[in-house]
């Protein structure tokens, strides 16, 4: 008689969780969380330098650059700790952009011209482009099952709608 049991297919209790695709990813979200960190604190010394110049244009200005370091960290934060956590496209691209945008502007602008010591000024651009580096080897190396379309990446949702994958 043959024997009809059927293989029970094994579940991964970490499924990605532990690939190195993952940790990599999970480096890079942290660099970017860094760097928001230390523009936090960049947004709150910009703001104090702001609120001791005389009410004025430049005033404005320097408030107005305050605000922005503000939001760039807040955006940052929140994406590195949702979508670069997960090796999201979609959190790869939107951290690309915005922390590039934020940090491009401060080399060419405040740091070249040396408007700023380089240390530790330095520090933002060095945990941007390390960040950098860990998203895109991250989103290289990932698995082939864990390779979504653009249109599909399912980032959004909390991952509780979503049936168990199970591994053979």
């Amino acid at each position: 008689m043959p024997d009809r049991r059927h293989k029970q297919p094994r579940i991964s209790l970490t499924g990605d969780f532990m690939s190195t695709s993952n940790t990599i990813s999970k480096i890079g979200a942290v660099s970017y969380i860094i760097w928001a960190c230390l523009h936090l604190l960049a947004a709150y010394s910009v703001y104090v330098l702001g609120r001791s110049l005389d009410s004025s244009m430049v005033q404005g200005r320097v408030l107005q650059d305050a605000w922005n370091l503000l939001f760039f960290s807040i955006i940052a934060i929140s994406v590195a700790a949702t979508l670069n956590w997960r090796n999201s496209v979609w959190g790869y691209w939107i951290n690309f952009a915005t922390v590039g945008i934020a940090d491009t502007g401060f080399i060419f602008f405040v740091l070249v011209p040396g408007y700023t010591p380089v240390w530790p000024s330095i520090l933002g651009p060095v945990f941007w482009v390390l960040a950098t580096i860990f998203s895109t080897i991250a989103l290289l190396t990932r698995t082939k099952g864990a390779t979504r379309t653009f249109t599909s990446d399912n980032t959004g949702s909390s991952g509780l709608a979503r049936p168990l994958r199970f591994r053979g």
